[in-house]
């Protein structure tokens, strides 16, 4: 097999490559690659819990948690506990986040418009299934009881 087949290697690559278009356009807020895609998930769905997030984002539960702490001491989150849970929190958007929504939304909206754009419809459907597989195949869920 090639290094060119290698697919880890190639979405690796291709990850920085998109990465880069977001982090020179979010240096400013002081957010990292991932503290910016945390808080479009939040402002997608304010208030979500931790698990949610970590379902959501696809990242484990501990770096949520970290990840979370570090926004929440940069004054951008705050945890709240959850009213039927009293062993869950919730996490909300502070001023802070709010008044940044529309910048970050659009920087979002812009730089993901200008990769989506390089697809059709199906194409991006097909694609996004294909990528689907290829994280159940790489992290695969343990099989549910009988």
């Amino acid at each position: 097999m090639l290094f060119k087949d290698c697919l880890c290697f190639q979405l690796a690559s291709l990850s920085r490559s998109m990465a880069r278009h977001y982090r020179e356009r979010i240096a400013p807020f002081g957010l990292t690659h991932a503290q910016f895609f945390m808080l479009i998930a939040l402002y997608e769905e304010e208030g979500a819990s931790l698990s949610v997030l970590a379902d959501k984002t696809h990242l484990d539960r501990p770096t949520v948690t970290g990840m979370i702490d570090r926004l929440e001491r940069d004054g951008w989150v705050v945890r709240r506990a959850d009213p039927n849970d009293r062993r869950s929190f919730r996490v909300f958007l502070t001023p802070k986040a709010q008044e940044h929504r529309e910048a970050l939304l659009h920087i979002y909206c812009e730089v993901n418009g200008m990769l989506l754009e390089r697809f059709g419809v199906d194409e991006w459907e097909r694609f996004r299934t294909l990528l689907d597989r290829l994280r159940d195949a790489a992290d695969p869920q343990p099989a549910e009881g009988p």
